[in-house]
């Protein structure tokens, strides 16, 4: 993830876009990401900003453990 990333993707979001992703967390019982994103906003992201960096932050773990799934199976 990468600072250019994460503005291009905050950028894109519309604040509908940005509601449903929350819900969404909140459907799934997402505290961690409900809590950064709760964080971000009040040190002064932008919510589409805050949402985005979530998800790009989000994206990148899960890459990184299927990358060490793929290594450790072979």
């Amino acid at each position: 993830m990468d600072t250019q990333e994460i503005y291009n993707l905050a950028n894109e979001m519309t604040v509908q876009q940005v509601e449903n992703v929350l819900a969404g967390w909140e459907a799934r019982n997402e505290k961690r990401n409900i809590d950064l994103f709760n964080t971000l906003v009040r040190l002064g992201d932008s919510k589409e900003l805050a949402c985005a960096t979530v998800m790009l932050r989000k994206t990148d773990k899960k890459e990184i453990c299927e990358i060490y799934r793929n290594a450790y199976e072979n």
